[in-house]
């Protein structure tokens, strides 16, 4: 059973199919949840290149807190909807992964929701994805959600299910004729 349960939100569109999840796992559940943005890094190459930076650091840090707390706000309204209690956190830190785990360890979450895009694990290793280090590193089990492709409903695996059963169909007719004949 859950009682606490930590969602990653960001800024992509698999981020809502997660807070689904999470607020449907919660409900079920009867558990709080806690969204928690984690803030981007400021980073600023050095080095013989011109300067094509027009924010600065300290407008970078208030347009990324504004936009995190926009997001946080979302998704709690949503929880809200639902009659579930939630909490909104944001954070940084040198490592993202770890930044998260300390979150799920120091609020005692028993769960961590993750959206992913689909891809294979060595194309999130290449991106950057948090979800390979979570999955090692986390203390406690991580939901990783796929996000809902609006022209596909039903997903990959559904559509193959569904070509499967076609072909099946097609070849039972088929012989179905042959005896016929």
């Amino acid at each position: 059973m859950y009682r606490k349960i930590l969602v990653v939100v960001d800024d992509r569109a698999v981020t809502q199919s997660a807070i689904r999840q999470a607020i449907e796992m919660a409900t079920v559940h009867r558990a709080d949840i806690i969204f928690f943005y984690l803030l981007p890094r400021y980073v600023l190459a050095t080095g013989d290149m011109l300067a094509a930076v027009t924010l600065s650091q300290e407008e970078f840090q208030r347009h990324a807190h504004d936009q995190a707390h926009a997001m946080l706000m979302a998704a709690s309204r949503l929880a809200e909807r639902a009659g579930v209690q939630s909490f909104r956190s944001m954070g940084s830190g040198a490592d993202d992964v770890q930044c998260i785990c300390d979150m799920a360890s120091n609020r005692h979450c028993d769960l961590i929701v993750v959206g992913t895009d689909g891809h294979n694990a060595v194309m999130r290793i290449l991106s950057g994805s948090v979800i390979p280090g979570l999955i090692t590193a986390a203390t406690v089990p991580v939901l990783v959600c796929r996000g809902n492709d609006r022209n596909d409903p039903h997903g990959r695996r559904a559509r193959a299910t569904l070509r499967a059963r076609q072909r099946r169909e097609e070849r039972s007719r088929s012989r179905r004729n042959e005896d016929n004949d």
